[in-house]
């Protein structure tokens, strides 16, 4: 098995937030995310910064999107390259939004 890349670091992609939120800089390797707040009908959404400058949502190894209509949620096991990431909001009123990716280095 090839060796996995290791970050340890805790990056906050939302701090009660409304909005989606701006890239965050991280150094790739496998994560955990959070997301609480008060979605009021809104989806939430992980997504990465592709080469080509195309924000798009992370999809998990079974081909599903890390997005969810409903909160507190946390997934783990999100393998991510070095690059960006951000959280998206579509849809609703959401309030007090609050995303960590945390890496399990």
């Amino acid at each position: 098995m090839p060796a996995r890349r290791a970050d340890d670091t805790s990056y906050a992609l939302l701090v009660n937030g409304s909005a989606t939120g701006n890239g965050v800089v991280i150094r790739g390797g496998e994560y955990m995310i959070y997301f609480d707040g008060i979605l009021n009908g809104a989806t939430i959404s992980l997504q990465t910064l592709s080469p080509s400058g195309q924000w798009m949502t992370v999809e998990a190894f079974t081909g599903s999107a890390i997005s969810y209509s409903n909160t507190p949620r946390s997934q783990t096991g999100i393998d991510l390259p070095a690059g960006q990431a951000r959280c998206a909001l579509n849809g609703g009123s959401p309030s007090g939004i609050n995303a960590y990716l945390v890496g399990l280095g």
